[in-house]
C-alpha cells in the first residue's frame, strides 16, 4: 500500500516495496536536481526496517542554496513533485507527490524535505532513522506510541494530533540519537572553559578539565553540544580528539559528550572522577565506547 488521503492516519506493517519505491524516488530527483542535490536520503519512519509506519514515502534533500531548488520548480512540477512550502516550515522547503497534487485522486503519496547540507534538520533526519534501526528498543517504543495515537485520533482528520503526540518522544530521541552519532568519532573541540576556569554564573565551581562544545551542533538544550576533554593540561582554544563516551543526564535536557587525545582510553570509574565536579548535581548514566 503506498498513500492516503490529506490528514488520514493509518499505520501499515513495513513494506519491502517502501524501500524500492524511496530507491526510485531518489533516482527520478538526481535526474532533475544533478549536482544542486549534494545527498539525497530516504528516511521519516518508512525507512525504519522493523516498525508499522503511515505508507507516504519521506526523502530528505541536502542542497547548498535554496534559490537553485526553486529555479528547478518548473522541471520538479513536470517530474511529479508540487511545491508546498509554507513560512512556518523554517530552514526547508517541501515538496509533495501524489493524486491529490496532480488532479488524478485523492492520496499524497511522498513528501520530499528539502534541507541545507549539513544543517541541524538534515542531521536530525539521518540521525533519528539510523538511530532507530540500530536500537531496537527504541524502535519499538516508537511504534508504540504511533499504534496508541491512531486509536485515539480520528482515522480521517487526526494527522496533526497525531504528529502532535509524538514530539515529545521525537525531540527526546534526537537528542540520545546526537550524542550517539558521535561516539567513536574523531571532532574538533572549541574549548570556552579552559581547565582551572570557572563556572560563569557558579563562581565556586571550578574546571579541572577542558570544557568546550562543538561549534555548529545544537544539544538539547538548544546550545552547541558540550563536551568534556580529558587528558590534555596544557592550554588550548581547540583540540581535535577521539569521543570515548557520552554523559547521559537522565533530569535535565541535555546530555554530554566526553573526549579524549586519540589513542588515550578512560574507563566509567575515570571518567566519572573527572566530570563528577558538575555531574554530582544530576542523576546521570556513562556510556563508554568500550
Amino acid at each position: 500500500m503506498l498513500g492516503l488521503k490529506r490528514e488520514a492516519v493509518k499505520l501499515c506493517e513495513h513494506q519491502k516495496e517502501w524501500e524500492v519505491e524511496a530507491q526510485n524516488t531518489i533516482a527520478r530527483l538526481k535526474a532533475i536536481l544533478g549536482d544542486v542535490a549534494k545527498d539525497i536520503q530516504h528516511v521519516g519512519s518508512t525507512s525504519v526496517l522493523s516498525i508499522k509506519a503511515k505508507p507516504i514515502i519521506d526523502i530528505a534533500v541536502a542542497v547548498d542554496d535554496f534559490a537553485e531548488i526553486l529555479a528547478l520548480e518548473k522541471e520538479l512540477k513536470d517530474g511529479g513533485f508540487y511545491n508546498r512550502s509554507k513560512p512556518d516550515f523554517g530552514e526547508q522547503l517541501l515538496f509533495a507527490s501524489g493524486s491529490l497534487y496532480d488532479g488524478t485522486g485523492d492520496l499524497q503519496t511522498h513528501f520530499i524535505h528539502v534541507v541545507l547540507t549539513n544543517s541541524m534538520d538534515w542531521v536530525n533526519y539521518i540521525n533519528f532513522r539510523d538511530y532507530l534501526n540500530h536500537t531496537p528498543a527504541a524502535a519499538k517504543a516508537y511504534e508504540a506510541l504511533k499504534v496508541s495515537l491512531t486509536r485515539q485520533v480520528p482515522g480521517d482528520t487526526g494527522r496533526e494530533t497525531y504528529r502532535k503526540g509524538k514530539h515529545n518522544f521525537i525531540v527526546y530521541t534526537l537528542r540520545k540519537a546526537l550524542v550517539k552519532s558521535y561516539l567513536g568519532k574523531t571532532v574538533t573541540i572549541k574549548i570556552d572553559r579552559p581547565r582551572g576556569s570557572t563556572h560563569p554564573a557558579y563562581p565556586n565551581l571550578t574546571y579541572p578539565v577542558h570544557y568546550g562544545h562543538i561549534p555548529g551542533v545544537l544539544g538539547g538544550d538548544g546550545e552547541e553540544l558540550d563536551v568534556y576533554l580529558l587528558g590534555v593540561e596544557a592550554p588550548v582554544e581547540e583540540y581535535t580528539a577521539s569521543m570515548i563516551g557520552i554523559v547521559h543526564r537522565h533530569n535535565d535536557v541535555e546530555d554530554k559528550l566526553v573526549a579524549a587525545p586519540q589513542g588515550l582510553h578512560f574507563d566509567k570509574k575515570e571518567i566519572w572522577k573527572a566530570v563528577e565536579f558538575q555531574e554530582q548535581y544530576y542523576e546521570i548514566e556513562i556510556e563508554t565506547i568500550h
